[in-house]
């Protein structure tokens, strides 16, 4: 085989002078995919069909695949992923018709996998990709790209397997490595700092990020030049290295205005807002903030309009200006909204996902049913053929009779006994199924109900009846509504964590959590609480590996039955402790109120219990959520004494 050109023009002259052979049609498969760059579609439409042609001609199992992709490759261009993939997975069959090479199996592989990507399809890419990343190790192929290892190492990260996500994000880098690819090599070191960052070892992310730039600088890459820049002023903030955060994150905001990146742009204020935030120096703050803020409203990224909104609300609230805060404080949780419904969106379309897939296998089981009765079927006429045959014979086809008319008796009675056991366990768990909803939508009721109606009133009574209000009250009840709304909002949210927990298939994802987080929460979740004191102790700075959300979901519900529990009490105080003995970690919450019995305690124990506790979800939820973390609960509780709750967390 000649050697083939890569120009333009000296494929036409090659096109023009060689004979029509298989090198013929690689080359003009080469000529299509330059000529795809241009958006010539029509002229590789052309070409494509020539190949066609020619590869039937030559029973050229190679040039039928080519000619395949290249019809994926235009619609990939075109941004229409579902028609390229079926061109792509044609190109397997093929493939497989043709016994083609191992490497274009590979990149057929690789090429599903990407589409998949496109399609925001994120099991189906992984999938492909460690189909692919088996394929090339079982072969001993070497690996034509990193996006393989890349797109698992992305998967692991997103259910917060950090070290194993490392593992394949320093396999894509060795490879980028050996491609001698500058711009690859940078986004590497740029993956491997995110998820040492997520580690909290700062340190570490930030010599990944520098590495990055270094090599983003030498393929001129100014975008991620930008991404990296930012990464490094976000960290250094941390490390309350202000001066240092200071000149990245003013040299990724010019890079990234002179490429007009909007995103870019709109990232980097924010984190100048922040760090003048951190600094005092709220009158740049304000101006980084706005920025963000207007950008984020051109783009209807709700997720980022609730960060700014929250930050301009925090900023405008420490300067005295609680007018304008409350009103930034009310758009936050409007996109807060937004983005619930977006995600609630995305669940129900993983769900209807899972549901299509479960059917699908469901109808495969009852087509093999099917088939095992048919074969049944047959065996049966079989067995009549050869009694008919017996008949010849009086006394056999008589005791065969007998025989057979006893076993078909106990066959049907026992069909008949696995039959009713069957019906008895469907009602015992239709029963259990009854039972768990009713029980929630008691919880439900109750949880909800209140909160409701308290909203309601506050609501109707400044509409109604505003001048039964002064100004002060009428800033009081303005708090009240807020503090209601923000309630209801989070009893809305633990409700649904805990009916996540109910289903077969949730589970919690640990990492490492400090206990002063989970406290700064808690003080943060009750600050309007004025009447009770709270105070926390953690004097040992302790870090767990527990679910960061089943926990706080469960301090706030023990931290919320306290302040319940401490109603029409003398100075009520609530103590939270955290210690460790023996590698164990343990929390506690102490109050002073009036103590209860340990039936009202019940349902911390008792999976069936629903009727007459005061807490309502509160229980029932630390209960489950509890469980699912591995967490035991213990309840020390004294009549006129007050109430101690410990959680051990091994």
């Amino acid at each position: 085989m000649g050697q083939i050109p890569q120009s333009i023009d000296s494929l036409k002259t090659f096109l023009n002078t060689k004979p029509k052979d298989s090198t013929y049609v690689l080359a003009l498969n080469d000529y299509a995919f330059l000529l795809i760059q241009e958006g010539n579609y029509e002229k590789v439409n052309e070409l494509i069909r020539q190949m066609e042609v020619l590869s039937s001609k030559l029973n050229y199992g190679t040039g039928f695949y080519k000619s395949t992709n290249m019809k994926g490759v235009i619609e990939y261009s075109k941004q229409n992923p579902e028609k390229a993939m079926e061109y792509f997975k044609k190109c397997n069959e093929i493939i497989k018709k043709y016994k083609l090479p191992k490497k274009i199996y590979q990149n057929s592989l690789n090429n599903i996998g990407l589409i998949y990507d496109q399609m925001g399809d994120r099991e189906n890419a992984t999938k492909y990709a460690i189909e692919l990343i088996s394929f090339q190790e079982k072969n001993n192929l070497n690996p034509l790209k990193s996006a393989p290892y890349a797109q698992v190492g992305d998967n692991l990260k997103f259910y917060k397997k950090y070290k194993e996500s490392l593992r394949y994000y320093q396999k894509a880098l060795d490879i980028e490595t050996d491609l001698k690819d500058n711009s690859g090599i940078a986004i590497g070191y740029n993956r491997i700092g995110n998820v040492k960052e997520y580690l909290n070892k700062n340190r570490e992310a930030i010599n990944y990020f520098k590495k990055g730039l270094l090599y983003a600088e030498k393929a001129n890459y100014k975008l991620l030049e930008s991404d990296l820049l930012i990464n490094l002023g976000r960290l250094y903030q941390k490390e309350n290295d202000y001066s240092s955060a200071e000149k990245y994150l003013k040299k990724a905001e010019i890079y990234s205005r002179d490429l007009e990146a909007n995103q870019t742009i709109k990232i980097v204020c924010s984190n100048l807002g922040d760090l003048y935030f951190a600094q005092k120096k709220y009158e740049l703050a304000e101006k980084h903030y706005q920025e963000a803020l207007a950008i984020a409203k051109e783009l209807e990224d709700a997720e980022f309009s609730y960060s700014a909104n929250q930050s301009l609300a925090d900023l405008y609230e420490l300067k005295g200006d609680y007018k304008r805060a409350f009103a930034y404080k009310v758009d936050a949780e409007s996109a807060k909204d937004s983005i619930f419904k977006i995600k609630t969106l995305e669940n129900t379309e993983d769900l209807l996902r899972k549901y299509q897939t479960e059917k699908k296998e469901q109808e495969i089981k009852a087509l093999s049913t099917q088939n095992k009765f048919k074969n049944l079927q047959l065996d049966t006429a079989n067995k009549q053929k050869y009694y008919f045959i017996a008949g010849l014979f009086l006394l056999a086809i008589i005791g065969s009779l007998l025989f057979y008319q006893s076993r078909n008796r106990r066959i049907t009675n026992e069909k008949l006994q696995l039959l009713n056991e069957n019906l008895d366990l469907k009602n015992t768990e239709l029963d259990e199924a009854n039972k768990a909803k009713t029980r929630f939508f008691s919880i439900l009721n109750h949880d909800l109900r209140g909160p409701v109606a308290n909203l309601v009133f506050f609501l109707q009574l400044q509409k109604e009846s505003p001048e039964l209000l002064d100004e002060e009250s009428t800033k009081r009840m303005q708090d009240k509504t807020m503090a209601g709304a923000e309630n209801l909002l989070n009893s809305m949210e633990d409700i649904l964590q805990w009916s996540k927990s109910q289903m077969e298939n949730f589970k919690p994802q640990p990492k490492k959590v400090a206990i002063y987080s989970l406290f700064e929460d808690t003080k943060s979740h009750f600050s309007s609480e004025e009447k009770v004191q709270i105070s926390f102790e953690n004097k040992d700075a302790i870090q767990i590996n527990t679910d960061e959300n089943y926990l706080k979901t469960i301090i706030r519900n023990l931290t919320g039955n306290a302040i319940k529990a401490l109603n029409e009490i003398e100075n009520p105080t609530i103590i939270w402790k955290a210690w460790q003995e023996n590698e164990i970690s343990y929390l506690s919450i102490s109050d002073n109120g009036k103590g209860a019995s340990d039936e009202q305690f019940k349902a911390l124990y008792d999976d069936k219990e629903v009727v007459g506790i005061k807490s309502g979800l509160g229980l029932h939820l630390i209960r489950d959520l509890a469980k699912a973390i591995d967490c035991e609960i213990s309840v020390d509780s004294r009549i006129g004494q007050g109430t101690t709750f410990v959680l051990k967390l091994t």
